[in-house]
């Protein structure tokens, strides 16, 4: 059953769009999420589609309006495994594209455009210094049958 659900689009073709500027929980279809949040919404949070019944599927998500106090939070449904922390959304056009693969929502391409203008500082992460290995490879003399 749960290989029926795998079928991208069960060959319906998606022309539509959602844009919440409230708390939403997706339904399986809603494929494209244009949400808002701004001074008249408030910060809100979008839940993902039940991950099992999602499988195979991809949702695109993009911020027409967000910032760092009006931020939106994507979250799964307790269902994923792995699911480490939630997602925050905290200006225009950032993105995240969500694979779901039946049992681990995928998140990939979170980032702000080059070259849009937001409110949002960069992040500033602490480098992690890596110490060199000195291992040395193992090497085996030819053998020869004779």
């Amino acid at each position: 059953m749960l290989e029926d659900k795998a079928r991208q689009h069960d060959q319906q073709v998606v022309d539509k769009y959602h844009d919440p500027t409230a708390a939403y929980t997706m339904t399986t279809r809603d494929y494209v999420m244009r949400p808002s949040a701004n001074n008249i919404t408030g910060a809100f949070i979008l839940t993902l589609p039940p991950v099992a019944e999602a499988k195979g599927r991809f949702y695109s998500i993009l911020p027409r309006d967000a910032d760092v106090v009006n931020t939106i939070t994507i979250t799964d449904q307790n269902d994923s495994e792995c699911w480490l922390e939630d997602i925050v959304l905290r200006a225009p056009c950032q993105s995240v594209l969500l694979y779901s693969d039946g049992l681990y929502w995928h998140a990939f391409g979170l980032y702000a455009r080059p070259g849009l203008k937001t409110t949002v500082a960069p992040e500033t992460k602490n480098p992690t210094t890596l110490t060199p290995t000195t291992e040395r490879g193992t090497t085996l003399a030819p053998t020869t049958a004779g």
